[in-house]
């Protein structure tokens, strides 16, 4: 049985799941809201510049805001990219390891990367 929790941070091998807005560009002015999807992806890549991969495990249409305007789903299996700050606006989830002892151990293995932690200065 799947058990989410409400996620302020993520490693790569995370699954994490969270809602993003779907939008329409027009050629002039702001882009149209069309749409929510809820995305569920695993975390493959995590970078230095804000920046993280993710694989899609699935996707579902939420809301449907704008009539003639389809929105469109990830398909399982793809990648893709998302600015850090982008997925965090959505209300991130994270799946529970079955094992939460060995994800304790990978963020115990690993230097802090965390967005909340300092990195001390050696000077």
């Amino acid at each position: 049985m799947e058990q989410w929790i409400e996620a302020q941070d993520f490693i790569a091998a995370d699954v994490i799941r969270w809602k993003e807005g779907v939008f329409h560009n027009r050629r002039k002015g702001k882009a149209l809201r069309i749409g929510e999807r809820q995305v569920a992806a695993e975390v493959l890549e995590r970078g230095e510049d804000g920046w993280i991969k993710l694989l899609v495990r699935g996707c579902i249409v939420t809301k449907d805001e704008a009539a003639g305007k389809t929105v469109q789903t990830l398909k399982a299996g793809e990648q893709i990219r998302r600015a850090i700050k982008t997925v965090l606006r959505g209300k991130v989830e994270r799946l529970l390891w079955d094992d939460e002892t060995a994800r304790a151990a990978v963020l115990a293995s690993k230097p802090a990367t965390s967005r909340f932690t300092d990195i001390p200065n050696d000077e």
